[in-house]
């Protein structure tokens, strides 16, 4: 999938604010795709995943889980 222009990150678990920090960073650089954000948290979260999904019908929300999954906290 293609970048999008300034995605909504939801990032999971919301209370690890180092990793939201850093997924939100990383999605905010010009021409990232969530494939690419996915590899670059991989280098210090292992099991990190990124899945696209559309918000409003306008603006892409991705969903960034630390654990490959949603945990609660």
């Amino acid at each position: 999938m293609a970048a999008a222009t300034n995605p909504r990150i939801v990032a999971n678990p919301q209370g690890d604010l180092t990793f939201v920090r850093e997924a939100k960073r990383h999605a905010n650089d010009r021409g990232v795709a969530p494939s690419e954000l996915e590899h670059r948290l991989r280098e210090r979260y292992a099991k990190a995943r990124v899945v696209t999904g559309i918000s409003d019908g306008h603006t892409e929300r991705w969903y960034v889980y630390r654990e490959g999954y949603w945990v609660t906290e």
